[in-house]
């Protein structure tokens, strides 16, 4: 199970499966957080979504990379 990150600790997010984010942790409440960016904007998200360290999302990241390769398309077939 995932650590639970403290209120004003900086975490790390996944941004559009392409880019990963610093953010600060502005408050919890239940399994949801509410993520302060550098620049000061907000967004909420679920506990899953949020990293203590840049190398777990970069593992995420590098993971959900190569589930997207394994698909194929009914366009590539052999005759």
């Amino acid at each position: 199970m995932q650590e639970r990150p403290d209120v004003g600790l900086h975490v790390f997010i996944i941004e559009s499966n392409r880019a990963i984010t610093e953010m600060t942790v502005a408050a919890r409440r239940g399994d949801f957080y509410t993520l302060r960016f550098l620049n000061g904007s907000a967004i909420q998200l679920r506990q899953s979504r949020i990293f203590l360290l840049r190398e777990e999302a970069e593992k995420k990241m590098v993971a959900s990379v190569e589930e997207k390769r394994r698909f194929s398309s009914p366009y590539n077939y052999r005759h």
